[in-house]
């Protein structure tokens, strides 16, 4: 036996021809399948040598080198082990060398075992990333995945088709850039989800993608973790509420409207039933006198008809001022434009009402250079009765009201202004002079509908014209009409 064809892990054992065991190290009983001795046959111990006869003799004779078994197992008294086993001559015998690999092929198998198990994992991770992406893919939400500093760094196809985006062009934006709203702050959100990093935060935005096209995005935010340790990316999963906002905006418009008419149809009756009741009651006390009293004077009898005539004009100016605002309302009312003389047409009106209020006057300021205008009797007559009457009606007696109608030289506008010194409106009534069936809280026991203003401003705006009021408690009102002279 060669020396130094045996190391210290090595064990061997030498046999003859007829494979009879000649001589053995003390170490090769472990290896052996049953207990050996010399002069005993070497493959009833080593039963891997069985059919190895040819090569054994082909190694003694020099035609081949050696041969080698590894990792051949064995499991003796409870004990498992792994060793190589070598065949090779010696100078007249062959020998069997020895090598224990336990240790060697168990660290092979862990290793080859955690390489099998790191593959199962990629391989379940890979199909995970496939089905992930595919459902992002097909998602019909919005998906941006965000930075910490708010730079874009995943979108999806419903992304980019909402935004009307390529993919590369989104990528690495800044999302306060992509959502341009003052009430959207990425960071702020960012800081307040990782406080409580289980936490979904719902937001509303407006976004404007290519065209100026406004969209309305409902956003639901959270933060996801990433690979590194205690880092979070800001996860926007959205949908595009536009359609669903203009919906509840109709709806609240035909709310507001249904409001608006039951508030009408309310003022309505409330009016009808206070304005009507006085015209009413003095009609049926003067046709219960004429019927009762057959020994009237024809001065008393006249006195009765008359009252009866001024009853039926109030309820017919009421009536016609109902009229009036339903048409206007309904759109269904046209300018019709014709020649009139503008300070005849404003002194006819005034001389009919200094007739009603005869304790008050109407100065009357006419400033144009000339008389005659295309314009429509009907919306005029509309603007100068109510803003006079108002203006008389809610004026001590024995005070002026001014009208004053203007036209610079070349001018495409004529203005009417009304100036009184009576009982003005109130700041907080104001912006309700316009509405149907409004009065404000000081007219106290003075009658009125509430309609007169409300045909004024439908009269202004059928012309396309404007109007303003200036009134002080007290001090009195001044109200501007301007409308435009058609071409």
């Amino acid at each position: 036996m060669n020396p130094e064809s045996v190391t210290p892990e090595r064990e061997y054992l030498v046999f003859n021809s007829n494979f009879t065991i000649l001589d053995f190290s003390p170490g090769v009983q472990k290896y052996a399948n049953t207990t050996i001795g010399l002069n005993e046959d070497v493959r009833a111990g080593f039963p891997e040598l069985i059919g190895l006869e040819t090569t054994c003799e082909e190694i003694q004779s020099g035609r081949q080198k050696n041969f080698s078994l590894n990792t051949i197992f064995r499991n003796k008294q409870s004990r498992e082990f792994y060793f190589n086993l070598l065949i090779t001559a010696t100078e007249e015998h062959l020998a069997i060398l020895l090598e224990d690999v336990t240790e060697s092929t168990r660290r092979q198998q862990s290793s080859m075992q955690k390489t099998n198990e790191a593959e199962i994992t990629l391989e379940r991770l890979q199909r995970f990333e496939y089905c992930t992406n595919k459902i992002i893919a097909s998602m019909r939400d919005v998906l941006l995945i965000v930075s910490p500093q708010g730079r874009i760094e995943r979108v999806n196809k419903s992304t980019t088709e909402l935004f009307q985006q390529k993919k590369v062009e989104l990528l690495g934006q800044l999302i306060n850039d992509v959502i341009v709203d003052p009430n959207f702050d990425h960071q702020k959100i960012y800081r307040s989800l990782l406080t409580s990093t289980d936490t979904v935060r719902k937001i509303e935005v407006n976004c404007t993608a290519k065209q100026e096209r406004v969209i309305q995005i409902e956003f639901d935010c959270f933060v996801a973790p990433t690979e590194v340790k205690n880092f979070f990316n800001c996860v926007y999963i959205g949908r595009d509420i536009t359609a669903r906002k203009q919906a509840e905006a109709e709806i609240r418009k035909a709310l507001a409207r249904e409001k608006e008419l039951k508030e009408l149809k309310s003022g309505f009756i409330s009016m009808a039933s206070h304005e009507f009741r006085n015209p009413l009651s003095s009609i049926l006390l003067c046709v219960q006198n004429l019927s009762e009293n057959f020994d009237l004077s024809n001065s008393e009898r006249e006195f009765y008809l008359q009252s009866i005539r001024d009853a039926a004009l109030t309820m017919n100016s009421l009536l016609e001022d109902i009229l009036i605002l339903s048409k206007a309302e309904s759109n269904k009312q046209q300018l019709k434009l014709e020649t009139i003389n503008l300070p005849a047409f404003c002194l006819k009106i005034i001389e009919k009402l200094i007739s009603i209020y005869a304790e008050k006057q109407v100065k009357f300021n006419y400033q144009a250079e000339r008389e005659l205008f295309d314009l429509d009797k009907t919306s005029l007559r509309n603007i100068l009765d109510n803003l006079l009457s108002n203006a008389l009606k809610y004026s001590p007696a024995n005070t002026a009201v001014e009208l004053i109608v203007t036209r610079a030289a070349d001018s495409m506008e004529i203005t009417i202004e009304v100036r009184d010194r009576g009982i003005g409106i109130p700041q907080e009534a104001q912006k309700h002079l316009f509405e149907s069936f409004y009065r404000a809280g000081n007219v106290n026991s003075i009658p009125g509908t509430g309609l007169g203003l409300a045909i004024v401003k439908k009269s202004v705006d059928l012309y396309g014209g404007s109007i303003t009021i200036d009134s002080k408690l007290h001090r009195g009102t001044n109200i501007k009409v301007t409308l435009p002279l058609q071409n």
